[in-house]
């Protein structure tokens, strides 16, 4: 059996637009008695331009910058669907995804497991040098960490998910079972499968919010 470690601390729907000329009313009040929602400010959107009008339809989705692999999107799917998930929104982020997967990679390329890398840096200082801003009253350390859950040497997304829930730490955390988690709802995951590696594979959970 191989060893497992780990330390506590949607369809997706293209984004498009629909251009409407004139003489195509009738379309468009199909698509509004059809229960669309068309808004330029009350939600994500995306949109075509025409010579005459624009149509904005809202976005469901992950966000697809994120780019999350196989691997990746099924652990979120866990982490959003899980039914005491205490989040009502959890969105990925592109900068957070970036570098839980950078994470996952470096544990793997340099053979360590932990939340603090080699250098003595941890999740909360290389978000906010990657571009992702945390509330100031979080560790500003540079070993700090407010936001991140890894699991080691789990071979599917389901394991790596099981054996986190098993954890009250880390069921907290990735639960927003207390108000400081439940407020972080952007998301980042990461995977990397690194075979020379003390655990092969690397999961990584970061959940966080932006703040001044």
């Amino acid at each position: 059996m191989s060893t497992i470690a780990y330390l506590e601390h949607e369809l997706k729907f293209m984004e498009f637009g629909v251009n409407v000329k004139k003489g195509q009313t009738i379309i468009l009040m199909i698509l509004i008695l059809s229960g669309f929602v068309f808004s330029s400010s009350k939600v994500e959107v995306g949109c075509a331009q025409s010579q005459n009008h624009t149509v904005y339809l809202p976005l469901i989705s992950i966000n697809s910058s994120c780019q999350l692999s196989e691997q990746e999107q099924a652990l979120a799917e866990l982490l959003i669907n899980d039914p005491n998930q205490q989040r009502a929104v959890l969105q990925c982020d592109p900068i957070l995804a970036q570098v839980a997967r950078e994470r996952a990679v470096d544990m793997g390329n340099r053979n360590y497991f932990g939340h603090t890398n080699p250098d003595g840096y941890g999740p909360n200082f290389l978000v906010q040098q990657a571009g992702y801003i945390l509330p100031a009253y979080y560790d500003q350390s540079d070993d700090g960490n407010n936001i991140e859950s890894i699991c080691g040497g789990s071979t599917t997304p389901l394991d790596a998910w099981n054996r986190l829930m098993s954890s009250q730490g880390h069921r907290t955390h990735l639960l927003g079972l207390d108000p400081f988690f439940a407020a972080q709802t952007d998301y980042g995951i990461g995977y990397a499968y690194i075979p020379d590696s003390q655990y092969g594979h690397y999961w990584v959970i970061i959940t966080a919010w932006k703040g001044p």
